[in-house]
């Protein structure tokens, strides 16, 4: 082939042939990711939007509502004395029942601020429970929906004792024994529990 000086056309159309086989595959992989992004997009979409939920302004048995400022993510000292004394006059009750900790902003903010800043309310009221001694085993943070009131607050309040018969204290039933695997503080996606109708 050398002599006759067909080596090179040869070479030159491999060399082309490969170069097609190439961006062909590049293409086929291209096709493939603009794929797999647009099907993640979609999932994305059908997730399940956030609940937003208007609190009521009658208050449950045993709860104390703490007012807040529109942005504010703490309790002042005024919140802090009343939760203070709150846990104080209910601590039997809390450690044998728990309580739901929840919290609410005016209409108006975007959904991720509003959820952000409900959570950080709510672990502000479960860091002045912890300061005080009062158990959290029984807590819960009640922050799966986005929850609208007139004014915004901090809310904690006692959970209704469960209806079952009564139990011997010195007794392990199966119930007390999954009660006790139970982490310290768990968040329960509960409708009712933020105080909605």
């Amino acid at each position: 082939m050398k002599g006759n000086g067909h080596f090179w056309p040869a070479y030159v159309d491999m060399m082309t042939v490969l170069l097609l086989v190439y961006l062909l595959i590049s293409m086929i992989f291209q096709v493939l990711l603009i794929v797999a992004q647009q099907n993640v997009g979609i999932k994305l979409s059908e997730q399940r939007q956030v609940e937003i939920r208007s609190i009521s302004q009658e208050l449950r048995p045993n709860e104390l509502r703490m007012i807040l400022d529109s942005n504010q993510n703490y309790l002042g000292s005024k919140n802090q004395k009343e939760l203070i004394s709150w846990l104080e006059k209910n601590k039997e009750v809390i450690e044998q029942n728990g309580v739901t900790i929840y919290a609410a902003a005016k209409e108006g903010k975007q959904m991720g601020v509003s959820l952000t800043l409900q959570y950080d309310r709510c672990l502000e009221v479960l860091r002045v429970m912890q300061q005080h001694g009062v158990s959290t085993k029984k807590a819960t943070i009640n922050n799966s929906s986005v929850n609208i009131f007139q004014e915004d607050f901090a809310a904690v309040y006692i959970k209704q004792p469960a209806t079952s018969s009564v139990r011997k204290p010195d007794v392990i039933s199966s119930s007390n024994l999954n009660e006790a695997q139970i982490p310290s503080v768990n968040v329960e996606s509960t409708p009712a529990a933020a105080g909605g109708l």
